[in-house]
């Protein structure tokens, strides 16, 4: 069962970060946002608060991890579909 895009939207809104540096989604991008995931939750690797300070697939995949637990690679990949598909280019504050 995938989880409710409400639920990964939710849990996107609350991740704390100074800058999103999230480059456009492509396959380097899925495994580097799997690679966090299981991070998280195969690995229990712990980022440190400064690798959090910017957004990243990677970490994303993280602190999602961290959030939704182990899943199948193929609800990862669903979660990051959803993701991909919203993703616009992050806005230069000035």
């Amino acid at each position: 069962m995938p989880i409710p895009t409400h639920e990964i939207d939710a849990a996107v809104t609350a991740c704390i970060y100074d800058r999103d540096e999230r480059k456009a989604p492509d396959e380097h991008r899925r495994g580097k946002f799997l690679n966090g995931w299981e991070d998280a939750t195969r690995r229990h690797k712990v980022y440190e608060a400064d690798a959090l300070e910017r957004l990243t697939w990677k970490n994303l995949g993280y602190r999602l991890g961290q959030r939704f637990g182990a899943l199948e690679p193929a609800r990862i990949d669903s979660v990051f579909a959803y993701l991909a598909g919203a993703w616009r280019e992050p806005k230069v504050v000035e």
